[in-house]
């Protein structure tokens, strides 16, 4: 096979724009900090958005203030999880807005949650849109090239 290979290090990413943004918890779990200490680990997907934030929640016992007010900012954004409830498996799907920073790490920008808004507060943004899904396309037919489709697979499965 010839190719002419040429590197590419541009990216399709961009990251979600600055402000304040509905958002829904797609993942929730309790994990420990490298540190040891226990934290809520939070994955949101983002109103009308395919991309994701990712968000954590260190539980600071030497400082009980700091995280009892990132709680309370989380329970108030999520008006359906009832305020000091930790079974995380009742998270999933629950829809609070949250405003989005840029930070750069490693000459990229990633967003990230700068604080998560009241549900009262969240009142005048737009309600929660699905983010578009892109189109499939559909198989080729193989072109005698020596490449069978994945889709033609004999045994139905990746052979790698």
């Amino acid at each position: 096979m010839a190719w002419n290979y040429q590197r590419d290090e541009s990216s399709s990413f961009k990251p979600i724009p600055e402000g304040a943004h509905r958002i829904r918890i797609a993942k929730a779990e309790m994990a420990k900090a490298s540190t040891g200490k226990d934290m809520l680990v939070l994955e949101f997907d983002v109103s009308g958005y395919s991309s994701k934030i990712f968000h954590n929640i260190v539980f600071l016992p030497d400082r009980p203030e700091i995280t009892n007010r990132k709680l309370t900012q989380f329970f108030k954004s999520f008006k359906d999880i009832p305020e000091g409830d930790f079974t995380v498996a009742n998270y999933v799907g629950k829809v609070g807005a949250c405003q989005v920073k840029h930070e750069e790490y490693n000459g990229n920008t990633n967003a990230k949650v700068k604080f998560f808004i009241a549900a009262d507060k969240a009142a005048n943004l737009a309600p929660w849109k699905e983010p578009e899904k892109k189109a499939e396309s559909a198989s080729a037919p193989a072109s005698g090239d020596g490449f069978m489709n994945v889709s033609q697979s004999v045994m139905g499965e990746v052979p790698f």
